[in-house]
C-alpha cells in the first residue's frame, strides 16, 4: 500500500513544490539545458590559453564571446520558454544549438582541422536527439483524430494545428 505523500512544511520547499507543479516536467528539461548553456557559456569565455583544437578552430569562423554569447541567448530563451505556456520555441533553440555545434565539430573532423571532432560531433548530436526525444517532438504533437489520417484529403475530423 502506498503512503500518502507528505507535504513540505517551510515556505520555500511549498515554494518549489508549486513551481515544478506550474512548469511540468517539459519545464523543468528546459530549466536543465539553461543551467548547462549558461555553464558552457561561462566555459567559452573563460577558456585556457592555449586553446584546444577544436576551440581554436571554431574560434577562426566566430571569436570566442560570439559562441559564449549564442550559449548564453539559447540559455536565457530556455530560461523564458521553461514559464511560458508555450515552450516550443525554447525546445526548438536548444536543439539548434546543440546540432550546429556538433555539425562544426563533424566538418572540422572531416577537413582533417580538429583531430577526434567525430568525438564531439557524436556527444552533441546525440544530447540534441535526446532533447529532441524530450520534447516529444517540435512541435507538440497533437492527439492524432479518430477515424482517417490526418493527412488525407476527406478527413472530416482534422483541421490544420493552429502555430498560437
Amino acid at each position: 500500500m502506498a503512503r500518502p505523500r507528505r507535504r513540505p512544511r517551510n515556505r520555500v520547499a511549498l515554494g518549489l513544490e508549486r513551481v515544478g507543479q506550474q512548469i511540468g516536467r517539459r519545464g523543468c528539461a528546459l530549466l536543465f539545458f539553461t543551467l548547462l548553456d549558461f555553464i558552457y557559456c561561462y566555459g567559452l569565455l573563460n577558456t585556457p590559453r592555449p586553446l584546444s583544437p577544436f576551440y581554436a578552430w571554431m574560434a577562426t569562423i566566430a571569436p570566442l564571446w560570439v559562441w559564449a554569447s549564442c550559449w548564453g541567448i539559447t540559455g536565457v530563451a530556455c530560461l523564458f520558454f521553461a514559464f511560458a505556456n508555450y515552450d516550443t520555441p525554447g525546445f526548438m533553440a536548444a536543439v539548434s544549438l546543440k546540432v550546429g555545434w556538433g555539425l562544426l565539430a563533424l566538418l572540422g573532423w572531416s577537413a582533417g582541422i580538429v583531430d577526434r571532432g567525430y568525438l564531439s560531433a557524436t556527444i552533441w548530436l546525440a544530447f540534441a536527439a535526446f532533447i529532441f526525444l524530450i520534447a516529444g517532438g517540435i512541435p507538440p504533437r497533437d492527439p492524432r483524430p479518430p477515424g482517417r489520417w490526418p493527412w488525407t484529403r476527406f478527413s472530416a475530423y482534422w483541421t490544420p494545428p493552429s502555430p498560437w
